[in-house]
Protein backbone atom coordinates (compact mmCIF):
# COMPACT_ATOMS: atom_id res chain seq x y z
CA UNK A 1 0.00 0.00 0.00
CA UNK A 2 3.29 2.35 0.81
CA UNK A 3 4.82 1.77 -2.43
CA UNK A 4 1.56 2.41 -4.49
CA UNK A 5 0.74 5.29 -2.73
CA UNK A 6 4.48 6.47 -2.93
CA UNK A 7 4.47 5.98 -7.05
CA UNK A 8 0.91 7.51 -6.81
CA UNK A 9 3.05 10.94 -5.49
CA UNK A 10 5.53 10.61 -8.04
CA UNK A 11 3.55 10.18 -11.18
CA UNK A 12 1.42 13.31 -9.89
CA UNK A 13 4.49 15.46 -9.06
CA UNK A 14 6.51 14.37 -12.64
CA UNK A 15 2.66 14.89 -14.28
CA UNK A 16 2.39 18.39 -12.45
CA UNK A 17 6.24 18.94 -13.46
CA UNK A 18 5.74 17.71 -17.21
CA UNK A 19 2.49 20.31 -17.12
CA UNK A 20 4.17 23.13 -15.55
CA UNK A 21 7.17 22.59 -18.23
CA UNK A 22 4.94 22.25 -21.42
CA UNK A 23 2.50 25.52 -20.37
CA UNK A 24 5.85 27.55 -18.90
CA UNK A 25 7.24 26.54 -22.22
CA UNK A 26 4.45 27.59 -24.46
CA UNK A 27 3.80 30.96 -22.70
CA UNK A 28 7.84 31.19 -23.29
CA UNK A 29 8.11 31.14 -27.00
CA UNK A 30 4.12 33.18 -27.28
CA UNK A 31 5.33 35.53 -25.53
CA UNK A 32 7.96 36.68 -27.36
CA UNK A 33 7.21 39.94 -28.50
CA UNK A 34 6.12 41.42 -25.34
CA UNK A 35 4.90 45.06 -24.34
CA UNK A 36 8.34 46.04 -22.52
CA UNK A 37 9.40 49.30 -21.96
CA UNK A 38 11.16 50.71 -25.28
CA UNK A 39 15.30 51.32 -25.18
CA UNK A 40 15.79 54.72 -26.47
CA UNK A 41 19.48 53.89 -27.03
CA UNK A 42 19.32 51.29 -29.04
CA UNK A 43 18.18 51.38 -32.76
CA UNK A 44 18.13 48.95 -35.69
CA UNK A 45 20.73 49.69 -38.39
CA UNK A 46 18.47 48.84 -40.72
CA UNK A 47 14.88 46.89 -41.28
CA UNK A 48 13.43 45.67 -44.75
CA UNK A 49 10.69 44.04 -46.29
CA UNK A 50 10.59 43.40 -49.71
CA UNK A 51 7.86 41.85 -52.55
CA UNK A 52 9.55 41.49 -56.23
CA UNK A 53 8.32 39.28 -59.26
CA UNK A 54 10.57 36.24 -59.87
CA UNK A 55 9.04 33.99 -62.49
CA UNK A 56 5.40 33.80 -64.42
CA UNK A 57 4.40 30.27 -65.17
CA UNK A 58 1.66 31.26 -68.21
CA UNK A 59 -0.35 33.90 -68.46
CA UNK A 60 -1.58 34.29 -65.29
CA UNK A 61 0.23 32.17 -62.90
CA UNK A 62 3.53 33.51 -60.91
CA UNK A 63 6.15 33.30 -58.10
CA UNK A 64 6.98 36.11 -55.82
CA UNK A 65 9.71 36.33 -53.66
CA UNK A 66 8.92 37.60 -49.86
CA UNK A 67 11.85 38.77 -48.28
CA UNK A 68 12.06 40.10 -44.97
CA UNK A 69 15.78 41.30 -42.88
CA UNK A 70 17.12 43.20 -39.88
CA UNK A 71 19.86 43.88 -38.39
CA UNK A 72 21.30 46.04 -34.99
CA UNK A 73 24.70 47.03 -34.22
CA UNK A 74 24.74 44.65 -30.97
CA UNK A 75 23.11 41.57 -30.20
CA UNK A 76 20.35 41.46 -28.82
CA UNK A 77 18.82 38.43 -26.26
CA UNK A 78 16.00 37.97 -28.58
CA UNK A 79 15.30 39.06 -32.12
CA UNK A 80 12.08 38.21 -33.72
CA UNK A 81 10.59 39.33 -36.59
CA UNK A 82 6.89 38.40 -37.54
CA UNK A 83 5.69 39.49 -41.45
CA UNK A 84 1.92 39.05 -42.86
CA UNK A 85 1.25 39.37 -46.32
CA UNK A 86 -2.02 40.17 -47.19
CA UNK A 87 -3.89 39.93 -51.06
CA UNK A 88 -7.17 41.62 -51.89
CA UNK A 89 -7.33 42.83 -47.70
CA UNK A 90 -7.33 39.34 -46.36
CA UNK A 91 -3.83 37.20 -44.96
CA UNK A 92 -2.26 35.10 -47.50
CA UNK A 93 0.04 33.76 -45.67
CA UNK A 94 3.19 34.47 -42.47
CA UNK A 95 6.79 34.70 -41.96
CA UNK A 96 8.12 34.25 -38.17
CA UNK A 97 11.77 33.96 -37.15
CA UNK A 98 13.28 33.94 -33.90
CA UNK A 99 16.61 33.85 -32.36
CA UNK A 100 18.79 34.01 -29.28
CA UNK A 101 21.72 35.88 -28.76
CA UNK A 102 21.28 37.16 -32.60
CA UNK A 103 22.19 40.77 -34.14
CA UNK A 104 20.88 40.04 -37.59
CA UNK A 105 17.38 38.44 -39.12
CA UNK A 106 16.77 37.49 -42.65
CA UNK A 107 13.63 35.48 -44.08
CA UNK A 108 12.85 34.72 -47.78
CA UNK A 109 9.62 32.66 -48.90
CA UNK A 110 8.08 32.10 -52.74
CA UNK A 111 4.31 33.06 -52.92
CA UNK A 112 2.38 31.53 -55.86
CA UNK A 113 -0.42 33.85 -57.43
CA UNK A 114 -2.93 33.83 -60.07
CA UNK A 115 -4.70 36.77 -61.47
CA UNK A 116 -4.78 40.46 -60.63
CA UNK A 117 -4.23 41.21 -56.99
CA UNK A 118 -2.90 43.87 -54.48
CA UNK A 119 -0.49 42.56 -51.99
CA UNK A 120 0.53 43.79 -48.85
CA UNK A 121 3.13 43.08 -46.33
CA UNK A 122 4.34 44.59 -43.31
CA UNK A 123 6.91 43.52 -40.83
CA UNK A 124 7.37 43.73 -37.06
CA UNK A 125 11.16 44.06 -36.08
CA UNK A 126 11.26 43.54 -32.43
CA UNK A 127 14.15 42.98 -30.02
CA UNK A 128 14.88 42.15 -26.10
CA UNK A 129 17.82 43.58 -24.29
CA UNK A 130 18.33 42.31 -20.60
CA UNK A 131 19.82 44.39 -17.61
CA UNK A 132 21.38 43.58 -14.42
CA UNK A 133 18.16 43.59 -11.97
CA UNK A 134 16.06 41.66 -14.21
CA UNK A 135 15.48 44.84 -15.96
CA UNK A 136 14.12 44.24 -19.67
CA UNK A 137 14.05 46.63 -22.35
CA UNK A 138 12.64 46.30 -26.10
CA UNK A 139 13.43 47.76 -29.13
CA UNK A 140 11.06 47.72 -32.41
CA UNK A 141 10.52 49.16 -35.99
CA UNK A 142 8.29 48.11 -38.88
CA UNK A 143 8.78 47.74 -42.47
CA UNK A 144 6.29 47.53 -45.87
CA UNK A 145 6.02 46.87 -49.20
CA UNK A 146 3.48 46.42 -51.96
CA UNK A 147 2.62 45.01 -55.24
CA UNK A 148 0.03 44.91 -57.86
CA UNK A 149 -0.68 42.59 -60.59
CA UNK A 150 -2.78 43.03 -63.48
CA UNK A 151 -3.36 40.27 -65.49
CA UNK A 152 -5.73 40.82 -68.78
CA UNK A 153 -5.79 37.85 -71.35
CA UNK A 154 -5.13 40.65 -73.84
CA UNK A 155 -1.43 41.18 -72.69
CA UNK A 156 1.47 40.45 -70.32
CA UNK A 157 1.32 40.14 -66.56
CA UNK A 158 1.71 43.84 -65.52
CA UNK A 159 3.13 44.38 -61.67
CA UNK A 160 4.61 47.52 -60.16
CA UNK A 161 4.68 49.09 -56.94
CA UNK A 162 3.46 52.58 -57.89
CA UNK A 163 1.86 52.67 -61.63
CA UNK A 164 3.65 54.69 -64.38
CA UNK A 165 1.58 53.93 -67.36
CA UNK A 166 -1.75 54.83 -68.05
CA UNK A 167 -3.22 50.81 -67.96
CA UNK A 168 -1.45 50.72 -64.55
CA UNK A 169 -3.29 53.71 -63.52
CA UNK A 170 -6.63 52.32 -64.37
CA UNK A 171 -5.91 49.32 -63.12
CA UNK A 172 -4.82 50.59 -59.77
CA UNK A 173 -7.64 52.39 -59.72
CA UNK A 174 -10.12 49.67 -60.56
CA UNK A 175 -8.09 47.37 -57.83
CA UNK A 176 -8.18 49.92 -54.53
CA UNK A 177 -12.07 50.49 -55.54
CA UNK A 178 -13.21 46.95 -54.68
CA UNK A 179 -10.79 46.28 -52.18
CA UNK A 180 -11.24 49.30 -50.28
CA UNK A 181 -15.30 48.90 -50.73
CA UNK A 182 -15.22 45.24 -48.75
CA UNK A 183 -13.07 46.44 -46.33
CA UNK A 184 -14.72 49.60 -45.39
CA UNK A 185 -17.95 47.35 -45.41
CA UNK A 186 -16.05 44.64 -43.34
CA UNK A 187 -14.73 47.24 -40.50
CA UNK A 188 -18.12 49.15 -40.86
CA UNK A 189 -19.98 46.34 -40.20
CA UNK A 190 -17.88 45.00 -37.21
CA UNK A 191 -17.81 48.54 -35.81
CA UNK A 192 -21.71 48.30 -35.73
CA UNK A 193 -21.61 44.67 -34.08
CA UNK A 194 -19.54 45.77 -31.19
CA UNK A 195 -21.28 48.76 -30.90
CA UNK A 196 -18.44 50.94 -31.39
CA UNK A 197 -18.28 54.70 -31.14
CA UNK A 198 -16.32 55.13 -33.95
CA UNK A 199 -16.27 58.77 -33.60
CA UNK A 200 -14.61 58.17 -30.10
CA UNK A 201 -11.55 56.55 -31.79
CA UNK A 202 -8.22 57.36 -34.41
CA UNK A 203 -8.72 54.00 -36.86
CA UNK A 204 -5.57 52.70 -38.49
CA UNK A 205 -5.60 49.45 -40.62
CA UNK A 206 -3.08 47.67 -39.95
CA UNK A 207 -1.45 47.41 -43.25
CA UNK A 208 -0.91 50.98 -42.60
CA UNK A 209 0.75 51.20 -38.81
CA UNK A 210 4.30 51.51 -40.21
CA UNK A 211 3.60 54.79 -41.05
CA UNK A 212 3.82 55.59 -37.47
CA UNK A 213 7.66 54.16 -37.46
CA UNK A 214 8.35 58.03 -37.10
CA UNK A 215 5.27 59.70 -36.64
CA UNK A 216 3.34 60.67 -33.67
CA UNK A 217 -0.39 59.27 -33.36
CA UNK A 218 -2.26 62.10 -32.88
CA UNK A 219 -1.95 63.92 -29.58
CA UNK A 220 0.54 61.74 -28.63
CA UNK A 221 4.66 62.20 -28.39
CA UNK A 222 7.13 59.94 -30.38
CA UNK A 223 8.21 58.22 -27.23
CA UNK A 224 4.44 57.70 -26.38
CA UNK A 225 3.34 56.41 -29.66
CA UNK A 226 6.31 53.87 -30.09
CA UNK A 227 5.10 52.50 -26.74
CA UNK A 228 1.24 52.39 -28.07
CA UNK A 229 2.51 50.78 -31.32
CA UNK A 230 4.47 48.41 -29.19
CA UNK A 231 1.39 47.26 -26.87
CA UNK A 232 -0.62 46.95 -30.16
CA UNK A 233 1.59 44.26 -32.09
CA UNK A 234 2.04 42.33 -28.90
CA UNK A 235 -1.87 42.12 -29.10
CA UNK A 236 -1.66 41.30 -32.73
CA UNK A 237 0.69 38.64 -32.34
CA UNK A 238 -1.05 36.93 -29.23
CA UNK A 239 -4.65 36.99 -30.85
CA UNK A 240 -4.46 37.38 -34.30
CA UNK A 241 -0.93 36.12 -35.54
CA UNK A 242 -0.66 32.85 -33.33
CA UNK A 243 -3.60 32.18 -34.12
CA UNK A 244 -7.56 33.07 -33.43
CA UNK A 245 -9.15 31.45 -31.23
CA UNK A 246 -12.97 30.46 -32.21
CA UNK A 247 -15.97 30.96 -30.34
CA UNK A 248 -15.88 27.43 -29.57
CA UNK A 249 -12.61 27.45 -28.10
CA UNK A 250 -10.63 25.68 -30.95
CA UNK A 251 -7.86 27.14 -32.88
CA UNK A 252 -8.25 28.76 -36.11
CA UNK A 253 -5.20 29.59 -38.34
CA UNK A 254 -5.41 33.42 -39.36
CA UNK A 255 -4.56 33.06 -43.15
CA UNK A 256 -7.94 34.38 -44.98
CA UNK A 257 -8.61 36.55 -41.78
CA UNK A 258 -9.47 40.23 -42.73
CA UNK A 259 -7.06 42.89 -42.26
CA UNK A 260 -7.33 44.12 -38.79
CA UNK A 261 -8.30 47.57 -37.95
CA UNK A 262 -6.77 49.09 -35.01
CA UNK A 263 -8.98 51.46 -32.96
CA UNK A 264 -7.00 54.08 -30.68
CA UNK A 265 -9.55 55.48 -28.31
CA UNK A 266 -9.12 59.32 -28.05
CA UNK A 267 -7.77 59.26 -24.44
CA UNK A 268 -5.67 56.99 -25.53
CA UNK A 269 -6.80 54.64 -22.78
CA UNK A 270 -7.60 51.49 -24.54
CA UNK A 271 -7.14 50.65 -28.07
CA UNK A 272 -9.66 47.86 -29.41
CA UNK A 273 -8.78 45.51 -32.86
CA UNK A 274 -11.57 44.16 -35.01
CA UNK A 275 -11.17 41.49 -38.01
CA UNK A 276 -13.09 39.24 -39.09
CA UNK A 277 -11.46 35.45 -39.50
CA UNK A 278 -11.77 33.23 -42.50
CA UNK A 279 -15.31 32.10 -41.84
CA UNK A 280 -16.85 35.74 -41.32
CA UNK A 281 -17.00 35.06 -37.67
CA UNK A 282 -16.46 38.74 -36.09
CA UNK A 283 -13.68 39.52 -33.08
CA UNK A 284 -13.05 42.44 -30.91
CA UNK A 285 -9.88 43.00 -29.02
CA UNK A 286 -9.95 45.40 -26.17
CA UNK A 287 -6.87 46.13 -24.52
CA UNK A 288 -6.13 48.48 -21.94
CA UNK A 289 -2.98 50.36 -21.90
CA UNK A 290 -2.22 51.30 -18.41
CA UNK A 291 0.04 54.12 -19.60
CA UNK A 292 -2.47 57.16 -20.44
Amino acid sequence: MKKLLVGTVIIAFLTGSLLYYFTTLKETVQETIANYPIDEKKKFKQVKTTLQLIDQHDEDEYTMEWKTSSEINEKMYIAHDISLLFEDGRLKETLSQTKENSQKLTQTAKISGEDSGHFETITFHYGQFHYPNDVTKSVQSMSYDQMYILDSPLSPIEFFKSPQTPSEKEGKRVLDTIINQNLQYTWEELIDYFQVKAENYHSVPLTNLYEYNNTSLPNLTIEDTKEMIALTWSSIYKYYFLGIEKHDGTILSPVGSSIPLILYHNTYSHIIIVFTNKDGEKYSVIKNTGRF
